[in-house]
Order: C-alpha cells, then structure tokens, then sequence
C-alpha cells in the first residue's frame, strides 16, 4: 500500500504546479497516480470499486470535473476490468 508521505508528496507536487486544483480534482489526481502503479494494482483491486462510487457522488455534487471522472473511469476500467 502506498505510505502517507508518498501520497502527501505526490498532491503536493500536483498541487504546486500550473493547473488549479480544487480540493476533489486534486484528491481524485492524487488517485489515479496510485491507481496506475504496476506495483500496487493488486493491493488496490479491492479498493477501486469504492473509489469509483465516491467519485461518482462528487461528480453528481458538482465537486469535480466531468473530464477529469471520465478519465479516471477509463484508466481505472482498463486496468480493473
């Protein structure tokens, strides 16, 4: 599972860079770099089915961006099935 400080480091850096984040499109962000790594897919096969069901309440709360979800949904699908 990934630590604490790695998740940190990895908003922050997507934080301070030139694309605005609001607090779930960077939260979301943070996700989809974790969901991505080789080395955790199988740790996190079990989570993602939560992680898409929250992200689809964000998106019906208007707290993130649509195409920010739909590349999510795609990454995830891919590597999930």
């Amino acid at each position: 599972m990934a630590e604490r400080t790695e998740v940190e480091r990895q908003a922050r850096e997507l934080f301070s860079g030139l694309m605005p984040y609001t607090t779930h499109d960077l939260a979301l962000s943070t996700a989809i770099s974790f969901y991505k790594k080789a080395e955790l897919t199988s740790e996190l096969a079990s989570q993602q089915l939560m992680a898409r069901m929250t992200v689809l309440e964000w998106l019906n709360e208007g707290e993130v961006q649509p195409l920010l979800v739909e590349s999510f949904e795609n990454d995830l699908y891919t590597l999930y099935k």
